[in-house]
């Protein structure tokens, strides 16, 4: 593989040459050697090959190399998210994944909705990583999504947050569309006890919403706090004398 020998200066540390040579063992021993010398000097050239590299491994262990000098790194993998390479912004993501400074969210979230689906999902999962409340609002914007692969990223990144999201995710239990409201409650679910149970009167009266898959997500949700008497109590109820089958069968199974 042939590498930018432009990225190794004059006089460079030779591990830093090691990331040109065609071997990939080669490239892994020298990026093993520079994160032993964590130099934050060394991290534009250390930044520019690991968004050629092509090698996992590697890539990994460059990625491990930046994060040791995590300004150093948060600055070149801030600066590569504007570069039209799909592939270099994905592994720029996932370095500032690594970092978690919240001094990148701002650029991080830019990228949210990026026309990459991979990207997309990856800039959700770094400000989950991150965990800087102030996204909760941007993510739930993202409830609802028809695309499952966006909808199942805004779930995961939403449920990292826990208990802070909750506040936020269970307003949405009202929303206008049916299927934003039945993400809520997927969401509410994946969070479960004890950081969801704020939401259980938002959920119980999701039971009576007017679509079936708000109903089902909503009690599938109260499954997940049945710990709690009121959602104990609201399962048993619906086990009963609940009209949808589907959510009497669900409370059944639950209590």
């Amino acid at each position: 593989m042939e590498k930018n020998s432009q990225a190794v200066t004059d006089g460079a540390h030779p591990a830093l040459a090691a990331l040109t040579h065609p071997d990939k063992d080669v490239r892994q021993q020298g990026a093993i050697a520079l994160g032993q010398l964590a130099d934050p000097q060394l991290a534009p050239q250390i930044a520019d090959l690991l968004w050629q590299e092509d090698d996992f491994f590697v890539r990994e262990t460059l990625t491990w190399v930046l994060t040791r000098t995590p300004a150093a790194a948060t600055e070149q993998a801030a600066r590569a998210l504007e570069n039209p390479d799909a592939g270099v912004r994905l592994q720029s993501l996932h370095v500032l994944s690594k970092v978690a400074d919240p001094g990148s969210v701002a650029v991080v979230a830019e990228h949210i909705d990026d026309a990459n689906p991979a990207v997309a999902d990856k800039a959700r999962w770094a400000l989950a990583r991150i965990g800087d409340p102030s996204v909760i609002p941007l993510l739930v914007d993202r409830l609802g999504a028809t695309e499952v692969t966006v909808r199942d990223g805004v779930t995961t990144a939403l449920s990292q947050f826990g208990a802070p999201a909750v506040p936020t995710v269970t307003a949405a239990l009202g929303h206008d569309a049916a299927s934003v409201r039945a993400h809520a409650a997927d969401v509410l679910c994946f969070i479960g006890a004890p950081g969801a149970q704020e939401a259980i009167p938002a959920l119980t009266d999701r039971l009576g919403d007017v679509h079936p898959d708000v109903r089902l997500a909503a009690t599938l949700a109260l499954r997940e706090l049945i710990d709690h008497p009121t959602a104990r109590r609201a399962l048993h109820e619906a086990s009963v004398t609940h009209d949808d089958q589907r959510v009497r069968a669900v409370a059944k199974a639950s209590v």
